[in-house]
């Protein structure tokens, strides 16, 4: 698929942080499927006079293919420092740009999420979106790449994808010329129903 405080205080305390542990072992797609939870590195600059069709095909990470990252990691990109962080999407796309809450241009983000599934499904949908250029790599694997500038349209690419028992690593890289800078991804069964019966983590 390739397109070229008190004691009662610490004690509230402990309840949340028990409760964020629960919702994070219970996180899964939304009811129509999309990925809603990734651990996300942005903004990342790209280099100026370059056309973003070419730099989405190129490396903007080291192995970038092979991505684990987890929340709170950090990586140097062109001597700036950047921190994984885990979002949420509101919706059933992410919005880098509404994350970050600020508008970023000629810049690249990466989103990423560990998707497991209880069984072997060989012959799933990927059903994918971006705005604008869009790369992704599943299992380590370059499966898509999208490099026209576009808003973002739900399921504009699709194709089939192998799911392994146990976990999936997505890595999708979003690169924004200007404007929105937005992705959306989910799974499809064979009769074309979102596949919900997944576990989403945020770490390997």
């Amino acid at each position: 698929m390739k397109t070229h405080l008190t004691t009662l205080g610490s004690v509230a305390i402990a309840a949340l942080l028990m409760s964020s542990v629960r919702a994070a072992d219970t996180l899964r797609p939304d009811a129509k499927g999309y990925i809603r939870d990734w651990v996300m590195l942005a903004p990342i600059a790209l280099p100026e006079g370059r056309a973003c069709a070419d730099l989405i095909i190129e490396e903007q990470i080291k192995n970038e293919a092979a991505l684990q990252p987890k929340e709170g990691d950090t990586v140097k990109i062109r001597g700036k420092d950047l921190v994984w962080k885990h979002i949420t999407a509101s919706t059933n796309h992410f919005d880098f740009n509404l994350i970050l809450k600020s508008v970023n241009d000629h810049v690249a983000g990466f989103m990423v999420t560990y998707i497991e599934s209880d069984k072997d499904l060989a012959d799933v949908t990927m059903a994918l979106g971006s705005n604008d250029q869009g790369r992704l790599y599943l299992n380590g694997k370059d499966i898509y790449a999208f490099q026209d500038a576009r808003p973002l349209e739900l399921d504009a690419d699709k194709g089939k994808v192998h799911l392994k028992k146990g976990v999936n690593v997505v890595v999708f890289k979003v690169i924004n010329e200007q404007n929105s800078w937005q992705g959306a991804m989910r799974f499809l069964d064979q009769a074309g129903a979102p596949v919900t019966d997944l576990k989403v983590r945020l770490s390997p």
